[in-house]
């Protein structure tokens, strides 16, 4: 069964939205203007900071213009990365081999002081 969660997003600040999967977004601009937003895979640690240290970029600096929505269906790897016994590895280059990264989650952010609305589709 789908599960949906919505979210208010303003400023540039990341939101830790958990690692359960997602099957679908939709992010509204509700802006004045045009603009941005980024989804990424990190470390809890960059909950309402803005620093993208130790983050991988799903979705970057994607443009919605004023007006616009913004529609992704998630590939098989969204889609069950919150699923039992998925497993997230990080490559470390000084080991050169992949490890269990520990503590990552989705973050979503806008840029600079923006405002839009996210619904997520998970599964």
């Amino acid at each position: 069964m789908a599960k949906i969660n919505l979210i208010s997003l303003s400023g540039n600040t990341f939101k830790d939205i958990g690692i359960q999967s997602i099957s679908g977004l939709i992010v509204s601009n509700t802006d004045t203007t045009d603009i941005t937003f980024d989804l990424v895979i990190g470390p809890k640690t960059l909950h309402n900071g803005t620093s993208d240290t130790g983050a991988f970029y799903v979705l970057k600096d994607i443009p919605i213009p004023v007006g616009s929505t913004f529609t992704f269906e998630a590939d098989n790897i969204l889609s069950t990365l919150g699923s039992a016994g998925s497993i997230i590895e990080e490559y470390k280059d000084i080991k050169s081999r992949f490890e269990a990264a520990k503590n990552m989650t989705f973050l979503i952010r806008l840029d600079t002081d923006f405002v839009a609305s996210a619904i997520l589709r998970r599964t």
